[in-house]
């Protein structure tokens, strides 16, 4: 983690002549609302529920069953996604209880994989959120899940917490994507009342329709499939684009 730090450190360094140049460009009522999960960190959101399955006797649990049914959602509509597709039998012996008790079990899990340091963080996407930053960009950190600040609290950037790099934190505030996304507009315009280009970044179909239904811009992250849902623009990798850029490729000018 050190040597990553000292890298993303001097890569940034390297950048600040392209994005002093690029901020000239840059529309000063801009917003930048970001998933965290599989975004910014890649997080054992996954792996913790993959083995809270496991332990629950639940079969059926994929990759592709996450993607669609249990990422980017908060964590008692993703543990009843589980229930009802997978294990309707535990809903009708045990009631609407079973549903807070699994999601429990697999919080348990995920915090006793972070302590044995089961993630990863996405320096290309930390060094794009600090050049739309020193842009006077409003950062939002929008992430369906409460735990959230586990790792942003942990992870450095600089001298800095990677918490500490967002003007606002909405994450956990809500029963489902679309309120966090809704809380997260309402944190943009008590900071930026003229805000008139709000971009949502995202990694998953129920980011991607929740930003969409908010009325912003979404970016889908990582998956060309994101475009399916609505997504404006998909982007692999972050390190290949300026803010000022991404602003245009999704509709905004300055």
């Amino acid at each position: 983690m050190l040597k990553l730090s000292r890298w993303f450190s001097l890569a940034l360094k390297s950048s600040l002549y392209t994005t002093i140049s690029s901020n000239l460009m840059m529309p000063r009522s801009a917003a930048f609302v970001w998933d965290f999960d599989g975004v910014i960190v890649l997080t054992p959101h996954e792996d913790a529920w993959r083995l809270a399955c496991e332990h629950w006797g639940i079969r059926g649990f994929s990759h592709e069953f996450y993607s669609r049914y249990v990422s980017g959602r908060p964590r008692l509509e993703g543990a009843r996604n589980i229930l009802e597709n997978l294990a309707p039998h535990l809903l009708a012996e045990r009631g609407g209880s079973v549903v807070e008790e699994f999601a429990e079990y697999k919080t348990r899990v995920y915090l006793r994989l972070v302590e044995e340091g089961r993630y990863s963080v996405n320096w290309g996407v930390v060094s794009f959120i600090c050049k739309a930053r020193a842009g006077g960009i409003t950062q939002v950190l929008a992430s369906a899940s409460r735990n959230v600040l586990v790792l942003a609290e942990r992870v450095r950037v600089g001298g800095l917490k990677l918490a500490e790099l967002f003007d606002a934190d909405v994450s956990g505030k809500g029963s489902s994507k679309r309120e966090v996304f809704r809380r997260a507009l309402q944190e943009v315009f008590s900071r930026v009342r003229s805000a008139e280009c709000i971009v949502f970044f995202d990694d998953s179909p129920a980011g991607v329709e929740a930003a969409k239904e908010a009325g912003g811009k979404a970016v889908g992250c990582f998956d060309e499939g994101l475009a399916s849902y609505g997504a404006d623009l998909v982007v692999k990798d972050f390190s290949l684009w300026e803010p000022a850029e991404l602003l245009e490729a999704v509709g905004c000018r300055a």
